[in-house]
């Protein structure tokens, strides 16, 4: 009961640290669907070289630990300026990350699209470039609404990682508060009931929407 009052007495710095966390991860999702966009175009230029290096790099990032890509960006930077703040650093890191998973999800989805819709829009005159904007893409992004969704509930996971270049997101503010009070569990049970809600809300959105998939077959 004691901690639970404490918990009560400390939500406010709670949430704040949770609406720093959702922050963060929206706009790390955001970046990161252009990054993930940016790739599946230079995968499709048919570019042998530039699809090498595209493939290189979401090789990379899947292949390497998040904390090790975020300690490369945050001293990369620091390096190019050391004003840049540390949120800055952080919605780079977890978007660069993500737009090579986000990158995979678009190719998933180009594999569903008939490649009749190609060749239709070509005889038709339409340009690479129109057909993946104003045909291609549109359906792709209907297609992989539940993988993009279940992508940023990632993106929520593993933000708290982004406490080791200390942005005070919802993992740090718990570590901040219990070594004020030497009270580490009641904080880590709150946090961890605040990660599972807004999470759970999003999974329970991803159900929704395949289950809109089964019913539109």
């Amino acid at each position: 009961m004691e901690g639970f009052n404490l918990v009560m007495h400390y939500m406010p710095y709670l949430l704040k640290g949770l609406l720093n966390t959702v922050v963060v991860s929206v706009c790390a999702i955001l970046i990161a669907l252009c990054v993930g966009l940016l790739l599946s175009v230079l995968r499709l230029s048919g570019n042998r070289f530039i699809t090498a290096i595209v493939n290189i790099y979401i090789s990379f990032v899947r292949g390497t630990p998040l904390l090790v890509q975020i300690f490369i960006i945050f001293y990369a930077l620091a390096m190019v300026g050391p004003n840049i703040p540390a949120f800055a650093t952080g919605v780079i890191a977890l978007s660069l990350n993500s737009g090579g998973f986000m990158a995979e999800i678009i190719r998933g989805g180009l594999t569903a699209i008939p490649k009749g819709q190609y060749e239709s829009a070509v005889a038709l005159g339409m340009s690479k470039t129109k057909t993946l904007f104003r045909i291609i893409f549109p359906q792709v992004f209907r297609i992989v609404v539940p993988q993009l969704t279940s992508e940023f509930i990632n993106v929520i996971k593993v933000s708290p990682m982004l406490s080791v270049i200390s942005i005070v997101e919802l993992t740090r503010t718990a570590q901040r508060l219990y070594k004020q009070t030497y009270e580490p569990i009641p904080f880590f049970i709150a946090i961890a009931v605040l990660y599972f809600i807004v999470c759970a809300g999003l999974e329970e959105i991803v159900k929704r929407q395949k289950r809109k998939k089964k019913l539109i077959h």
